[in-house]
């Protein structure tokens, strides 16, 4: 076994490991010298399992202990690598060495969890979050998302809903075409035909594209879901669920992109285009739309007016659908989740939800992820954090000392980039307050995957996917799209999968 580094910061020490190995003496709440007595005498240790992207610490972290001293307790902090973080703690799990609270990053890669929490072995939150104001302000969406049967068993490390989609556009290449941004989709079509067609960057060429798109490993989801068929799956009147590419919107999806491929409007390298590829496209001004994130558009064009000091990147509304209506989906809210073991008291229980009710709290979230303020990090007019040279010595890092947090629920947090000037990022909150208006969150977050699909869902999405691009290029017509839906819907292995997630969904919504 490798030797598990302490780090003592008066009341707080931090356990620090590079890997699982390092997991190997008892760490778990059984162990009676851990417990502390309460928030006067001896510190009651928490012990906590959560992932790093980068190198763990290795000094004193002051904003730890100032945590510590708070609560009278001792965080211990096991970090494990990103890489083969799913792998780690499916052997922790087996092994019954846990933590009183363990990261989980996914259910469907870590189904051991789900089982051990029907077997009772994580403590249910539901009746216990209304007590504590910081975390309560979380959306209920987020909850209602990381829940399991309509039950609470995880604090969900909170990310915003919304903003993840927008359009975004050449605003000067529309000035140039005489053209207005985009309210429907028919106007959506003919943007994207005069970027490909009618020289909107002035270099006498037909050298340039409308959206620039990836279609590797698959199409984005939002090609269907702008049409109202759902991302991923659409919720019925009647209260079941029907994958998205199965509705008669993905087929009116198909037909769209179909012509607007056709008239250059899409990006032609599509089939193998990566997502990294769609960034690189707005930034060399070849493509003039995509859609993606509110922020992007400011960020993309820090590097693009490098080239062309007139050029500028817009963000806006996503068009609207036949049905009259602008179709965005919400985020999950969240990444990743942390539960507790039942191992710990309900006393305990209650202190460690004080702990991150605390840092579910812009100040809390600062101590704990940068340390003090002005010393181990700065904030600046713009509200950016910035960690300071003296705090990167120390070893603080957002891609590791803050990954034990929850976090604070930050609305904007796809609006603003550092150095974001006020009113581009005032612009950016208003859109994402029109898009917050008309999101809707995809059914099947928080349901475990199906049994056929664990079998075979990867060569389903590969066909799925292989189908979209074909229809969308021109290589295969929308009679052999209506086809393949009926020869999915015929699959008695498919219809098992969409019966499974339909009981899933119907489960989580039992209270």
């Amino acid at each position: 076994m490798k030797t598990m580094k302490t780090i003592a910061a008066g009341a707080v020490s931090v356990a620090l490991v590079a890997s699982l190995a390092a997991c190997g003496g008892k760490t778990s709440s059984d162990a009676p010298a851990a417990q502390g007595d309460g928030k006067s005498g001896k510190p009651m240790d928490i012990t906590i399992t959560t992932i790093a992207f980068s190198a763990a610490p290795t000094g004193e972290l002051e904003g730890l202990k100032k945590i510590g001293e708070k609560f009278n307790v001792n965080l211990k902090i096991n970090y494990i690598p990103a890489n083969n973080i799913s792998e780690k703690l499916n052997v922790l799990l087996a092994s019954s060495d846990i933590t009183d609270v363990m990261f989980v990053e996914d259910f469907n890669t870590t189904p051991s969890f789900l089982n051990a929490i029907d077997k009772g072995a994580f403590w249910e939150l539901t009746p216990f979050i209304k007590n504590y104001p910081n975390l309560s302000k979380y959306p209920q969406s987020v909850f209602d998302n990381a829940s399991i049967k309509g039950k609470l068993y995880s604090l969900p490390r909170v990310r915003p809903l919304d903003g993840s989609e927008a359009l975004l556009l050449r605003k000067d290449w529309l000035d140039k075409l005489g053209m207005q941004p985009p309210k429907t989709m028919d106007e959506l079509n003919n943007v994207l035909t005069a970027f490909a067609k009618n020289d909107p960057d002035g270099s006498g060429k037909a050298d340039t594209y409308g959206l620039a798109l990836f279609g590797s490993p698959g199409p984005a989801g939002f090609l269907v879901s702008m049409f109202g068929g759902g991302y991923g799956w659409q919720k019925g009147a009647d209260g079941s669920i029907t994958p998205s590419w199965m509705t008669p919107q993905a087929r009116e999806a198909m037909q769209f992109w179909n012509k607007t491929f056709q008239s250059g409007g899409i990006v032609p390298d599509l089939p193998v285009m990566k997502s990294q590829q769609v960034r690189d496209m707005l930034v060399q001004g070849k493509a003039g739309a995509a859609i993606t994130n509110v922020y992007d558009a400011y960020k993309f064009n820090q590097d693009l007016k490098k080239a062309n000091p007139n050029a500028n990147l817009v963000a806006y509304e996503i068009p609207k659908a036949a049905d009259g209506k602008a179709h965005y989906e919400q985020a999950i809210g969240f990444y990743g989740q942390f539960l507790v073991s039942k191992k710990v008291s309900e006393e305990k229980l209650k202190r460690i939800m004080e702990v991150y009710d605390y840092t579910a709290t812009e100040e809390g979230y600062n101590l704990g992820t940068y340390g003090i303020k002005d010393t181990d990090y700065t904030i600046g007019a713009d509200g950016a954090v910035t960690q300071t040279e003296e705090g990167k010595k120390k070893g603080y890092s957002g891609d590791t000392t803050g990954q034990w947090l929850t976090g604070y629920y930050n609305k904007y947090q796809r609006a603003s980039v550092p150095g974001m000037p006020a009113d581009v990022l005032e612009y950016n909150k208003k859109l994402i307050d029109t898009i917050a208006g008309q999101s809707a969150p995809n059914p099947e977050f928080g349901l475990p995957k199906s049994a056929p699909f664990k079998e075979k869902g990867a060569d389903w999405n590969k066909k799925i996917n292989d189908m979209t691009i074909n229809v969308i290029i021109g290589k295969a017509t929308i009679e052999d799209w209506d086809k393949f839906v009926k020869m999915m819907k015929d699959d008695p292995g498919y219809q098992s999968h969409i019966k499974e997630m339909n009981d899933s969904f119907k489960a989580k919504g039992q209270k």
